[in-house]
C-alpha cells in the first residue's frame, strides 16, 4: 500500500488546466481513456524528471477496532511518517497517462474524481487490493516544479483490525537526477 501512495501522489504534479474533470461522460465512473485524456490535455508535468523524495505523515488516525496500546504505537509510528524514494522519467513528464498514478493492477483501482485547475489537482479514488479490503482517498493540493504538498483523507475497510480512517499530509521534493 505504501508504494502505491507514494505513486499515486506523483502524478498529482500535473498542472495543465482542465475545470470539467475526468468524467467526460457524465456517466458518474471514470474510464481508463477518460482518466489519460485527462492527466495529457494541456501537455507535459509541471514536475521535473528525477529521483524524487515522498514522505507521506498522518496526523489522525482513528481505529476503534485496535487496542488502545497499539493504537498509540500506529499513531507514533505514522505521525513520523514513511519517506521513500522513486524515479520520475522524462517521459512521463512528456506524456502522462491515466495508469502514471502508479497503481499496480493488483491494486484494483477506480477513480470517482480526477480534477486538475493550474497548480492545484483533486483526486477521489477507490482501490480494493485483496480480499475484503478497500481503501478509499481523497487527495487534494499544490504542485510546482521541484515540490508539492497534499493532504490526504483515507478510510480503509475489510482489515483484520477492522475499519480505519486516517488524514495526513503527503510532501514530494525532487532531491536530484535518477541513478545510473
Amino acid at each position: 500500500m505504501r508504494k502505491f501512495l507514494v505513486l499515486a501522489v506523483a502524478a498529482l504534479a500535473i498542472s495543465a488546466c482542465s475545470e470539467k474533470g475526468a468524467d467526460a461522460d457524465g456517466d458518474g465512473k471514470i474510464s481508463d481513456a477518460e482518466a489519460k485524456a485527462e492527466m495529457s490535455d494541456g501537455g507535459s508535468m509541471a514536475m521535473k524528471p528525477g529521483e524524487w523524495e515522498v514522505k507521506i505523515s498522518f496526523n489522525k488516525i482513528d481505529a476503534p477496532g485496535i487496542p488502545a496500546e497499539l493504537q498509540g504505537k500506529m499513531k507514533e509510528q505514522m505521525g513520523k511518517g514513511m519517506t521513500q524514494k522513486s524515479c520520475l522519467t522524462q517521459e512521463q513528464v512528456d506524456k502522462p497517462g491515466g495508469d502514471f498514478f502508479g497503481a499496480p493492477a493488483e491494486a484494483n483501482c477506480t477513480f470517482q474524481e480526477l480534477k486538475r485547475n493550474g497548480d492545484s489537482m483533486k483526486v477521489a479514488m477507490t482501490c480494493k487490493p485483496a480480499g475484503n479490503m478497500t481503501i478509499k482517498s481523497k487527495m487534494d493540493g499544490k504542485f510546482a516544479a521541484e515540490t508539492y504538498t497534499m493532504n490526504i483523507d483515507q478510510s480503509t475497510e475489510g482489515t483484520p483490525m477492522g475499519a480505519v480512517k486516517m488524514t495526513g499530509k503527503i510532501e514530494g521534493k525532487r532531491v536530484g537526477d535518477c541513478p545510473a
